[in-house]
């Protein structure tokens, strides 16, 4: 049996879910920010933009990007939303990305909530992922205010290189241990004021290279997050799972509390678990290579593939 994303056998596009142009704190105009990532190969990106009533550094409209679409590339309208209550922050902002938002989305106003916000994104269709939670500094009791999210982003290239406060591993670990079903993105959160383009990304397999097919899929968690590593595939025989990818190190299976199962050599292109005592209701996979380049599965769930 295929698990997702490789189930449906559908391709594979490679997108960035959050980044900026000069519609808020960009260094690059919308243009030029879809021209760079066509021209690495990615078949859509993301211009997330802030929305929020400080016009310092955010804008207060959703940025209409589909006059630069092709047939080969296109651009979700989103948004980095904003609203206050956060703890950790200079400016007790929350950072929330919203993929797929209608452009007549209302800019958050200061009344507004973070549950509040995420239940209204979700509700105009958006994928909702919690921003950079290490850099955000976010607490257990945030996680749990904010749950409702779709996604966690688990790797944040901005905040790697401008503070070494990329991951949110530890908050999205916490969160399905609380019980909460949550997918994994990889992002850039490119500005262009420094080199955080092309290092964290999604592969999300879908039908066709459209905004309903890539949020369907997103939704669906029929994608993985990457900083170079590739899953090639992923399959259950009875309680076998094979992992399948491209060239690694390291492959690990992570599951509730500090359960884990690892496979060690070089140059992998395939390794096998037996989940049969593995003592999770729930797995996700990390994959390493000789550069240190990685891959995150979305979690899976033993009840849902017939393993409970």
């Amino acid at each position: 049996m295929k698990l997702p994303p490789f189930a449906a056998q559908n391709r594979f596009y490679r997108g960035n879910l959050h980044g900026h142009s000069t519609h808020s704190d960009g260094c690059l105009s919308p243009q030029a920010v879809v021209d760079r990532y066509a021209g690495l190969g990615y078949d859509f990106t993301c211009l997330s933009d802030h929305l929020w009533i400080n016009d310092a550094f955010a804008a207060r409209s959703v940025y209409d990007a589909s006059s630069l679409n092709s047939t080969n590339f296109i651009t979700l309208p989103s948004a980095e939303l904003h609203c206050f209550g956060k703890r950790f922050d200079q400016d007790g902002l929350w950072h929330i990305v919203a993929n797929g938002l209608p452009v007549d989305f209302a800019c958050p106003d200061d009344t507004e909530t973070a549950p509040e916000l995420i239940a209204r994104a979700r509700a105009a269709g958006a994928y909702v992922s919690l921003a950079h939670p290490e850099w955000h500094a976010m607490t257990t009791d945030e996680a749990l205010l904010v749950a409702a999210a779709d996604a966690v982003e688990i790797y944040n290239h901005s905040c790697v290189l401008s503070s070494a406060r990329g991951s949110g591993i530890a908050i999205a670990d916490y969160l399905l241990n609380e019980g909460h079903k949550i997918s994994f993105t990889a992002t850039d959160d490119s500005h262009f004021d420094l080199p955080d383009f092309a290092g964290g990304w999604v592969m999300v397999a879908a039908p066709e290279l459209s905004q309903d097919a890539i949020l369907a899929a997103l939704k669906a968690g029929h994608h993985y997050a990457s900083t170079g590593v590739d899953f090639t595939d992923l399959s259950l025989a009875g309680t076998v799972l094979s992992v399948g990818a491209s060239p690694v190190d390291s492959i690990v299976i992570s599951g509730a509390g500090h359960v884990a199962v690892a496979r060690h050599d070089k140059n992998m292109t395939v390794a096998q678990f037996d989940l049969s005592q593995f003592h999770s209701d729930w797995f996700r996979i990390t994959m390493r290579n000789a550069a240190g380049q990685m891959a995150w599965s979305n979690p899976y769930y033993k009840s849902d593939l017939g393993l409970a």
